[in-house]
């Protein structure tokens, strides 16, 4: 079974407010259940999020006193205030960034608990590394393979719009839908991307990629990412940047997800056209 770097994003707009008053539930087609791998060697090593319009703390917890110290409070994290630059202009806050992680065990269902003010949107987004995860099997490359063989570098327009509703995705936008320069027949390797307006998060997902998302944040405080899933690699040893054929283009979707309502991030997607395919098949 192969190991895998899986994006989760959970959510809740118009919270009640008050201590630890509001629970996240997972956007579409995400959770919040560890699956059923093949080991115990599973951990959560990045995460971030956003409070839309004040300060909030989230409260990570399990079942599990080993990963998790204890069922009442967990992990507590706050979502700092509002800057810089303020409501809508701030994107997400890093609340855990390696070499720190948290260890998951399979069969586990992760709380995510919030105190926040109340009719606040609040969204956190998180990466759990997989040392076996049934099913992850996909066009996944090192780093080595694609310097290797790289033809030449590209940058091509995708624009997913995050949801009406704050913190759920938007919808799926296929990444030739605004620009369609993608050659059919060649292999492509997405390094990173950038974006014109902040965003909580940006997902790729596609049958490539056994559909699993992948992604980060890009809000004003990590907007470094023209080599995100190089950086990915560098950081866990895991096969993680994303590789599709031209042909695939109107099946590899990008997906935005914020705080506020209906963000436009415009991204653009930094990838190299390789000279074959880097990982087989």
């Amino acid at each position: 079974m192969p190991s895998a770097i899986v994006l989760n994003t959970a959510s809740k707009a118009n919270t009640t407010g008050g201590t630890f008053g509001d629970v996240l539930a997972a956007n579409s087609g995400d959770s919040l259940a560890i699956p059923l791998t093949g080991d115990n060697d599973n951990y959560i090593f990045k995460m971030w999020g956003i409070d839309s319009d004040a300060v909030a703390e989230l409260a990570l917890t399990d079942n599990r006193s080993d990963s998790i110290h204890d069922p009442q409070y967990g992990v507590r994290s706050n979502i700092a205030a509002l800057i810089p630059g303020g409501a809508a202009s701030v994107g997400s806050h890093t609340l855990l960034s390696g070499p720190a992680n948290i260890q998951v065990f399979p069969g586990d269902t992760l709380t995510m608990s919030v105190t926040t003010t109340a009719a606040d949107d609040i969204l956190v987004s998180w990466l759990t590394r997989y040392n076996n995860l049934p099913g992850a099997s996909g066009q996944f490359a090192r780093w080595e393979q694609v310097k290797q063989m790289r033809e030449t570098t590209i940058g091509v327009r995708c624009a997913p719009v995050a949801s009406s509703t704050p913190g759920l995705y938007g919808s799926a936008r296929a990444i030739n839908a605004d620009d369609a320069r993608w050659t059919g027949g060649k292999y492509y390797a997405i390094l990173g991307w950038t974006v014109q307006t902040v965003c909580t998060t940006i997902a790729f997902a596609g049958s490539a990629w056994s559909n699993f998302k992948v992604g980060g944040p890009s809000g004003a405080l990590t907007l470094d990412t023209t080599n995100y899933f190089v950086d990915l690699y560098e950081e866990t040893g895991i096969p993680c940047i994303p590789v599709f054929n031209g042909y695939d283009a109107g099946n590899v979707f990008l997906y935005a997800a914020d705080g506020e309502a209906s963000t436009s991030p415009k991204v653009d997607v930094f990838a190299y056209e390789l000279s074959g395919n880097p990982v087989g098949g």
